[in-house]
């Protein structure tokens, strides 16, 4: 005779269905141990289990690890349970029925249940007092948990292989800019003491120049988009003056568009009553990234249109050039990332197809927009920048201090350089003899310490990566040692990201300066901070 099931028995493995379906929208994001957690504990839930004992390794290649909960409670490893961890554990891997086992809590009847093929993941295993554990409908519900919490445990333990190569990729990067940046700066201050001693430099040394400042925007570009991706970046808002902000993008690569023979027609339609509010270097790299790829892609001889004009409230720039041009297909892709369209082997544009990409994150970082237009091959292309600005009634009254700093006689002082690289101590030393200061150089952090205790230091510029006693050690060596009469410190690296100059600072630096050094920032940073304490 045909008997109806019944209807509430039916609803509720149904709700326990789409109870256990749910739960891999709670594992997105989420580390190996709460995933095991939130299993357990709706298994506990739905089935009412008295003991669950979990046994797996929460992160690759680690040791398995052993939690134990009653009632869906965690609890500390105690004594009193290590005979029925050690029962679960001799379980056989082939039993398919519960299991009897002895419990502080009495007899229970365990079921052992495999997270991977073969229990390579770990184990789960669950009991109950209850002679009948588990039902027909127990026993499938617990087998489908431990296979969605196989999943779950297979893809944190992904996220977490992810996180650790990408934290290994920044610490190389960060290694590999570093040690780029080393030889870079005793070429450049090499190059920059050539020019202050003859008034010019040669051919040759031009073409030096301009390769250590090609190689240099490599380095800082590759951090950069490493720092974009993972969210390194702080910006520091301001209102910024816009004509102030293209002449000085201008200037940084005036020197592409002189090699390259490009006429740079300028057109800035904003008052000085439109400020857009965003970071000063992060805008100035974005009208720099777009000036510097229209100068590459446009053959020699070419043309180059930056304007700037108010629309609205928004700050609009452009940059237009009538080059190489962009195919229809490659438009949509133009700001991604390594992205360069058709290259030919003799890698003629150079660059590493990063420029837009860091571009397109800085404006949105800036809550902007950016697009390009280009009606096709040889046609030329247009960049469009669109940031929201605000109007001020009066343009922000100039630093009296900075106003007057330049009008000041020059201070002399002694300043310290130490660098365990001698090429680098000793033309940065030469160069600041040049500006007139009086300069001790040595490669020996020890040699360092015993000359500040000896004579009197305005300032001392520090490398921060030297072998034995680093930078940052040294730095509180001497706040330590000399306490108020400790020189003005400068830290001097190849690490250039916000937490090296936060972690300079807190070690007693009083500036942070990215190798190659720019001589003309560190002759006013001595200025400045040698004036500090003058009485």
């Amino acid at each position: 005779m045909y008997r109806e099931r019944d209807p509430s028995a039916a609803d509720q493995a149904l709700r326990d269905l789409m109870g256990l379906l749910a739960l891999p929208a709670l594992w997105v994001g989420r580390d190996a141990a709460t995933v095991l957690q939130l299993t357990t504990e709706a298994v506990n839930r739905i089935v009412g289990t008295a003991v669950c004992l979990v046994h797996a390794p929460l992160v690759p290649d680690a040791i398995p690890t052993t939690m134990l909960q009653l009632g869906g409670e965690r609890i500390a490893h105690e004594p009193a349970w290590t005979d029925f961890i050690d029962g679960c554990r001799r379980m056989p891997d082939t039993a398919e029925d519960a299991t009897p086992l002895e419990s502080p809590l009495g007899t229970l009847r365990v079921v052992r249940l495999f997270l991977g093929p073969a229990g390579r993941a770990g184990s789960l295993w669950f009991g109950s007092s209850r002679p009948d554990f588990p039902s027909i409908h127990q026993g499938a519900f617990m087998r489908a948990a431990a296979t969605l919490a196989s999943t779950g445990l297979h893809a944190a333990r992904l996220d977490q292989e992810r996180e650790r190569a990408a934290s290994a990729k920044d610490e190389f990067l960060a290694m590999l800019g570093h040690e780029l940046r080393n030889p870079l700066a005793p070429i450049s201050t090499a190059l920059h003491l050539i020019r202050l001693q003859t008034g010019s430099l040669s051919r040759e040394h031009e073409i030096i120049e301009r390769q250590v400042g090609h190689l240099s925007k490599l380095v800082d570009d590759l951090l950069d988009i490493t720092r974009i991706t993972r969210g390194k970046i702080e910006l520091s808002r301001e209102p910024l003056d816009v004509a102030f902000l293209l002449t000085d993008a201008i200037e940084g690569v005036s020197p592409l568009l002189e090699e390259r023979n490009h006429l740079l027609r300028v057109s800035c339609e904003v008052g000085p009553e439109l400020r857009v509010v965003g970071d000063r270097a992060r805008l100035r790299q974005v009208v720099v990234n777009l000036l510097s790829n229209a100068a590459k892609y446009t053959p020699m001889n070419g043309e180059i249109r930056v304007a700037a004009r108010a629309e609205g409230d928004a700050l609009v720039i452009e940059v237009e050039d009538n080059g190489a041009g962009i195919d229809v297909a490659m438009l949509p892709r133009v700001f991604e990332l390594f992205e360069q369209g058709s290259t030919t082997l003799d890698r003629a544009k150079g660059g590493l197809g990063i420029g837009l990409a860091i571009v397109k994150q800085l404006v949105e970082m800036h809550h902007g927009q950016v697009a390009v237009e280009s009606a096709g091959p040889g046609q030329g292309a247009l960049f469009r920048v669109t940031l929201p600005a605000e109007r001020q009634a009066a343009a922000p009254v100039p630093d009296p201090a900075a106003q007057t700093l330049d009008t000041l006689p020059p201070v002399q002082g002694r300043v310290l350089v130490v660098d365990d690289n001698r090429d680098a101590a000793e033309t940065l030393g030469m160069a600041l003899r040049y500006s007139g200061y009086d300069v001790v150089t040595t490669t020996l952090p020890q040699e360092a310490l015993d000359r500040v205790r000896a004579t009197r230091f305005d300032a001392a510029v520090l490398d921060i990566g030297m072998p034995v006693i680093d930078g940052y050690e040294l730095a509180a060596l001497i706040r330590r040692e000399l306490g108020g009469a400790a020189p003005r410190l400068v830290a001097l690296t190849g690490y250039g990201q916000s937490s090296d100059r936060d972690k300079a600072l807190a070690c007693g630096f009083d500036e942070h300066m990215v190798k190659p050094i720019d001589l003309d920032r560190l002759t006013r940073t001595l200025e400045r901070l040698i004036r500090a304490d003058l009485p």
